[in-house]
């Protein structure tokens, strides 16, 4: 996890943000509870820092990890343990048949909530390690320019941006419209893999899919592809394409989004 500060144009208040572009074979019950544990922990040194600053040299990095523990809601940890996954996605994990996999696909959907059920699941029921990327791939006329720290596309079609850009804001749109992000959600075990990916144009209705429903992706190892190539070919963009399609329900379009 990485997190960073970004300080508004008067250089009082400050945006927190934290990200995680790439996670890697782990127990994701473990690493949500630390990484939620660890953004309290940090959150709670930011509101110390306005609030009571001369506490702050007083105070150790364990001090705000132990109040987080204090904080930290383990109900919303159960509340996905509560969730009921559709039972074709349980079979989908216990499967390396292709055709039974389209057909266990066939026609499903997920809401943000089903899919943490499932990644928590997958782990605590069947043993598989969950992992997630982050893919931007910019247009050529963009590579090596300075991008601001955060920048976002209103819905009146004016930019927001934070921090230093060599790029006018019509050249910042362009950017947010052409660029192709994926974001992928591994569940590994041994030679066996399951992918749900949803690309930014996906998410915002820009894929000929439904009239613009938001929708993952699905591929697997049982598709004759490697994890590794494939993850390569996310990397560049040029994908291997799949036929599976998953309606992504209750998702709210925040904005194009940002860096």
């Amino acid at each position: 996890m990485e997190t960073h500060k970004i300080y508004d144009k008067k250089g009082k208040g400050f945006t927190r943000i934290f990200t995680t572009d790439e996670v890697v074979n782990v127990n994701p019950i473990e690493f949500y509870k630390n990484f939620f544990l660890i953004q309290k922990a940090i959150m709670l040194k930011d509101l110390l820092s306005v609030e009571k600053p001369d506490l702050i040299p007083h105070l150790s990095d364990s001090f705000y990890i132990e109040e987080a523990k204090k904080n930290v809601d383990l109900d919303f940890f159960k509340q996905f343990e509560d969730i009921e996954v559709n039972p074709n996605f349980i079979e989908l994990l216990k499967t390396t048949k292709k055709n039974d996999q389209k057909k266990l696909l066939k026609g499903q959907s997920l809401n943000p909530d089903e899919l943490m059920a499932m990644i928590f699941k997958s782990y605590s029921e069947f043993g598989y390690l969950y992992s997630r990327y982050r893919f931007e791939i910019l247009p050529p006329n963009f590579e090596g320019k300075k991008l601001p720290k955060m920048f976002n596309l209103n819905a009146d079609g004016s930019i927001e941006k934070t921090g230093e850009t060599d790029l006018t804001d019509g050249e910042l749109k362009s950017l947010i419209t052409q660029r192709k992000v994926i974001v992928p959600h591994f569940f590994e075990k041994n030679n066996v893999w399951h992918c749900f990916f949803a690309t930014y144009n996906g998410l915002y209705g820009k894929e000929n899919w439904k009239d613009g429903q938001a929708h993952y992706h699905y591929i697997s190892s049982s598709f004759g592809i490697s994890k590794d190539d494939f993850i390569e070919s996310m990397r560049t963009g040029n994908y291997k394409s799949t036929p599976i399609h998953i309606d992504l329900l209750e998702y709210r379009n925040q904005g194009d989004a940002n860096n």
